[in-house]
């Protein structure tokens, strides 16, 4: 069945799939940086955002090595550009939660075309939030260790893999001696790798949220140091997104999924860039939730791309006069049970809001997204998806079926 299935989506969902040979084209001047420090972008020129019509599948995808054994959910996705090739790492399970079926794929191409294994990462555990990371001219490869239970979050610690040369990496190396803390979102700004991360118990039910955000940076990709001593948030918060804007100030979107006295939801977040530790969150968080939430940069205007709930009521509609067990229960179980997208946002900075622009390909369950950098216009994009043949699948149903991988490029057009 999983075969006729595979088959029936190359030839839905392939017939109208370009190829990867714009993502190589930039390759014969060097890998391009994705800094945006490193773009001018003339400020009195008017860009829109356009995306790709056609997407490039890696999953399903009838060219994969013949020992790449992919099962029924792949997600969790990172990308990345070295040595003239384009990198790609997935999550790939029985399902979206945790079992010992789990196993990180890792691939590699130098023409879009052949996909050369890199390393498969199997452990008898759940593994997730793979981040590519590179410093030096060196390619790292970042992810989780966590455990086998279904209706458990159970993080352990985090392990980085170096890449030696085509499929050979180093032996697995603990880079984080907190228990539980997890990586998000990792970028290399000036030379520096910063990477926001949180640890703490996720989904409790009953008791106040109690998870700490941190900001964290490293000169070599292994030793990751704190910002600060204190944490940048403590409360509901799991993942943030960042970017820094041309002055060097800090954004951020997060994922208050637990709540706190600020309610569920998320929050814009701003920080100076003299004092990039002192995040200053809003006290109201914004029900609408943007989970799984990525940034980017171009020119002076930040973007966000994350899940979207596209049911009638926001994420955080239960009143906070209520115990927090009963708006948790409440909240994640109408949430769950709504139909998800993945969306692109634009932040406005002057109204500290954000702001709805299209959606990307994504239904069901969706948006983990990974974003690498092509030119001073061009974004390569991967994601996840149900059957996008069904626009609105339940969260949770997305969950428990097969769900794919798909690249595409979002370009910045000039208007006049």
């Amino acid at each position: 069945m999983r075969t006729i299935i595979h088959i029936w989506l190359l030839l839905s969902l392939l017939s109208a799939n370009n190829n990867l040979d714009y993502v190589f084209e930039y390759f014969t001047n060097g890998i391009p940086n994705d800094d945006p420090i490193e773009y001018t972008i003339d400020s009195n020129v008017n860009y829109v955002p356009h995306l790709d019509t056609s997407l490039y599948w890696i999953v399903p995808n009838k060219d994969l090595p013949v020992d790449i054994n992919t099962l029924r959910s792949n997600n969790n996705v990172a990308i990345e550009l070295f040595e003239n090739r384009i990198f790609i790492a997935f999550r790939s399970s029985e399902s979206h939660f945790a079992g010992t079926s789990t196993k990180i794929i890792v691939l590699s191409s130098k023409d879009g075309k052949i996909w050369d294994k890199e390393d498969i990462i199997e452990i008898n555990q759940d593994i997730r939030e793979p981040l590519f990371g590179k410093i030096d001219n060196k390619l790292m490869f970042y992810y989780f260790k966590g455990g086998v239970s279904s209706i458990k979050f159970e993080p352990t610690f985090i392990y980085m893999k170096e890449r030696v040369e085509l499929g050979k990496w180093t032996n697995p190396l603990q880079v984080s001696d907190v228990e539980s803390r997890v990586f998000w979102s990792m970028k290399n700004r000036n030379n520096k790798i910063y990477v926001t991360s949180y640890e703490g118990e996720h989904y409790k039910i009953f008791g106040k949220s109690d998870i700490n955000v941190r900001l964290l940076e490293s000169t070599d990709g292994i030793d990751f140091n704190e910002v600060s001593t204190l944490s940048q948030y403590n409360g509901g918060i799991s993942e943030v997104a960042f970017e820094f804007d041309k002055n060097g100030d800090f954004w951020g979107v997060s994922r208050n999924e637990d709540g706190d006295k600020s309610g569920f939801g998320s929050h814009l977040i701003f920080a100076h860039k003299n004092a990039i530790d002192k995040w200053r969150v809003p006290e109201n968080a914004v029900k609408n939730i943007f989970m799984s939430p990525r940034m980017f940069r171009h020119g002076d205007d930040i973007y966000l791309i994350s899940r979207r709930n596209k049911g009638l009521l926001p994420f955080g509609f239960m009143p906070k006069i209520l115990p927090m067990s009963i708006q948790r229960i409440f909240n994640w179980l109408k949430f769950t049970t709504s139909a998800k997208t993945t969306s692109l946002y634009k932040i406005n900075k002057d109204k500290m809001d954000i702001e709805y622009l299209f959606d990307l390909p994504g239904t069901g369950d969706t948006a983990f997204p990974a974003i690498r950098r092509l030119d001073a216009h061009s974004f390569l994009i991967a994601n996840y998806t149900s059957d996008v043949n069904n626009k609105n699948r339940w969260w949770f149903w997305g969950q428990i079926r097969p769900t794919y991988i798909y690249m595409t490029r979002l370009t910045f057009e000039a208007i006049n």
